[in-house]
C-alpha cells in the first residue's frame, strides 16, 4: 500500500479516530508521570526539600510515580502495535519500520551509546546538591539543597576562578579563533596541489601530539636549568627564559602553543567548504577584473560564512570550559594558584584532590549552565546580524 492510498484510508470516515486519541492522551500521560516522578523526586524533595533526608518519607513518592509511568509507556506503546483498534496506524507505522530497519539498525548503537555514557551519567548531578557519603552513596546522602553553590561562591578564591576562565576563554577565542581561516584562505591560494598537501599535512601533525608530550617538548626546550634554549642563551651570555614558571608568560604560552597544535586541523572544515565553492564564480569574477584578494573578499569568505559563524557559535559556547588538558599539563606551582586556576582545573583540584565530589559536581554544574547560556546568546546575536545561525 502507497504512502497516499494510506493516508486516504486513514482519512475516511469509517475509520474511528478514538482509539488513536485515546493512545495519545495515555503517551502524554506516561511521559508526564515519568517526567514528573524525576523533577519531583530531584526538585521539590531535593533542593528546596527538608535536608534531613529519609527516601521513605520522601523519595517513594516520586520514584513510584516514575516507574508507574515508564510502565504505563511500555504497555501503551505495547497496546499501540498489537490492539487491532489501532491497526489501521500501526500497520503502516510498522512498515515504515520495516522499510527502513537497517537504517534504525545503524542508528542504534549510536543511541545506546550517547544514552550510556552521557544521559545515564547525569544522574549524578544531584550530588551537587548533596552532602556526599561514600557510605550513603548518591541516593540515600543527605540533602542540602543549594549549599555547595553557596560555598563556592563565598569562597575566596571563587571570583579569581571565574575571572581567569572567562579571560582565558574570551583571549583564546579572539586571537586563535581567525588563525584556521586565515590558513585555510592562503593555503586555497597556492597553485600546486602537491605543495598544499604538504603543507597540510605538517599543520595537522600537532594536533595529534597530546598535550603531555607538548609539556614534555617544553620542558626540554625552556627548563631554566636543562632546557636547549636556555643553555644556548646562557653559553651566549644572555638571561635565559624563565618561561614555564613565570605568570606573565603564562597567557602567551596558551595562546601560541594553541595555535601550533589546533589551527591546522581546525582548517579541515574551512578547507571543505571552500571546495564546495561554484568554480564559475570565479570565472566570472576574474573576467569582470577582479583579483585574488577581491575573489577572497567578495566569494569565498561570503561562500564559506555558515561554517564560520557555525564553529563560532561553538566556540562562544565553550568560552566557560578552557582547554583543561592544556591548563593542566602546562601550569607550574608558580601559576597554579594563580592565572592557571580556572574552573575545570578547580574542580579537579577539589573532586580528585580533595575528594569533595558534591562541591565539584555543583561547580561543574554552574560550568554548564553559564555554557548553554553562551551557546544561544551566542546564536541568537549572529543569526540577528548575519541571518545565519546554528539553529
Amino acid at each position: 500500500m502507497s504512502t497516499a492510498s494510506a493516508n486516504r484510508k486513514l482519512a475516511s470516515p469509517e475509520v474511528s479516530r478514538t482509539p488513536l486519541h485515546l493512545f495519545y492522551v495515555l503517551l502524554a500521560l506516561s511521559l508526564g508521570m515519568l517526567a514528573g516522578g524525576g523533577i519531583w523526586y530531584i526538585a521539590i524533595t531535593g533542593i528546596i526539600g527538608n535536608k534531613n533526608w529519609d527516601f521513605n518519607l520522601y523519595g517513594r513518592g516520586p520514584a513510584l510515580l516514575a516507574i508507574v509511568g515508564g510502565v504505563l509507556l511500555v504497555l501503551t506503546l505495547a497496546a499501540y502495535f498489537l490492539l487491532p483498534a489501532l491497526k489501521p496506524w500501526s500497520s503502516y507505522t510498522r512498515r515504515k519500520l520495516l522499510r527502513d530497519r537497517y537504517r534504525y539498525m545503524l542508528i542504534i548503537p549510536g543511541l545506546i551509546v550517547v544514552f550510556v555514557f552521557s544521559y545515564m551519567p547525569m544522574y549524578g548531578i544531584v550530588l551537587g546538591f548533596k552532602n556526599y557519603k561514600i557510605k550513603s552513596g548518591i541516593l540515600f546522602s543527605q540533602w542540602v539543597g543549594l549549599y555547595n553553590f553557596e560555598r563556592f561562591f563565598k569562597s575566596p578564591v571563587a571570583g579569581q576562578v571565574i575571572w581567569n576562565t572567562f579571560y582565558i576563554g574570551i583571549t583564546q577565542l579572539l586571537i586563535t579563533f581567525p588563525v584556521p581561516i586565515l590558513l585555510a584562505l592562503l593555503m586555497n591560494e597556492l597553485r600546486s596541489t602537491a605543495y598544499r598537501r604538504t603543507i597540510q599535512t605538517i599543520i595537522y601533525l600537532p594536533h595529534f601530539i597530546s598535550w603531555v608530550i607538548m609539556y614534555s617538548l617544553m620542558f626540554s626546550l625552556f627548563s631554566v636549568t636543562s632546557g636547549l634554549v636556555n643553555k644556548l642563551l646562557i653559553s651566549l651570555g644572555s638571561t635565559p627564559i624563565n618561561l614555564l614558571s613565570d605568570p606573565t608568560r603564562f597567557y602567551g604560552m596558551l595562546y601560541v602553543t594553541s595555535i601550533w597544535k589546533e589551527a591546522g586541523w581546525g582548517t579541515i572544515i574551512y578547507m571543505a567548504a571552500i571546495a564546495g565553492v561554484d568554480q564559475e564564480m570565479y570565472e566570472a569574477a576574474y573576467l569582470d577584473g577582479a583579483n585574488r584578494f577581491q575573489q577572497c573578499v567578495h566569494i569565498t569568505l561570503p561562500s564559506i560564512a555558515f561554517s564560520i559563524t557555525t564553529m563560532l557559535i561553538l566556540n562562544v559556547g565553550s568560552i566557560m570550559g578552557a582547554n583543561f588538558d592544556q591548563i593542566m599539563n602546562l601550569r607550574s606551582a608558580a601559576t597554579s594558584s594563580t592565572v592557571a586556576q580556572v574552573i575545570d582545573t578547580y574542580v579537579y583540584d577539589m573532586g580528585v584532590g580533595k575528594g569533595q565530589y558534591d562541591l565539584s559536581t555543583a561547580i561543574g554544574l554552574f560550568q554548564q549552565i553559564v555554557n548553554c547560556i553562551m551557546l544561544f546568546l551566542s546564536n541568537f546575536i549572529v543569526k540577528r546580524m548575519s541571518g545565519e545561525g546554528f539553529f
